[in-house]
């Protein structure tokens, strides 16, 4: 099945400072010529794409808003399969390239809350299952709760996550939407 990848990504650093901890990792990110379709509004950046490059950019713009001692929350909806959904389709001809900065990117702790949605597919609840269960594979402790899933673990081992459960997804599943709430350094914690 032949599509983009979409996320839309928010970020809510909780700091006097919010607005500077997301415009420099926007631009840090900005500063690379990235294999991806991007546009900024009043509520989020959108990245589309080939899935693992989308992935890798929204990883590193999590990583790059990442200030230590300041809880962060950050708000992803990927997508695939939407109908009509075909702006930047031409991107899904670029090479799958690796982020690279001159420095190491934190591989942080992180907490997290998803809920992932088929749509079109009568029998998804297998689907669904078998996603959670690499949540598990993975070394996430996946946790039900109401409405949603609770991940524990490193960004590296969420975001690897999300790469292998979007590339089953896209390999089982017409239509799909994954919600994810991160969070980071939160006091609730501890």
């Amino acid at each position: 099945m032949a599509g983009v990848t979409g996320c839309k990504l928010s970020i809510y650093p909780m700091s006097d400072n919010f607005a500077g901890i997301i415009t420099n990792a926007i631009h840090q990110l900005d500063a690379l010529k990235l294999p991806v379709w991007q546009k900024t509004d009043l509520f989020s950046t959108t990245y589309r794409g080939r899935q693992e490059n989308v992935v890798n950019i929204v990883k590193a713009a999590c990583q790059l808003a990442y200030t230590e001692s300041v809880h962060t929350v950050y708000e992803l909806t990927f997508s695939k399969g939407c109908p009509g959904d075909t702006d930047a389709d031409h991107y899904l001809n670029e090479e799958i390239t690796p982020i690279k900065f001159e420095h190491e990117l934190p591989n942080i702790p992180v907490a997290c809350k998803y809920s992932f949605y088929a749509f079109g597919d009568a029998d998804y609840m297998k689907d669904i299952e078998k996603i959670v269960n690499m949540a598990e594979d993975k070394g996430l402790n996946p946790e039900g709760m109401h409405y949603a899933t609770k991940l524990t673990g490193s960004i590296d081992d969420l975001f690897d996550y999300f790469n292998e459960a979007l590339s089953y997804a896209h390999e089982h599943i017409r239509h799909y939407v994954m919600e994810v709430t991160i969070s980071v350094n939160s006091p609730s914690e501890g």
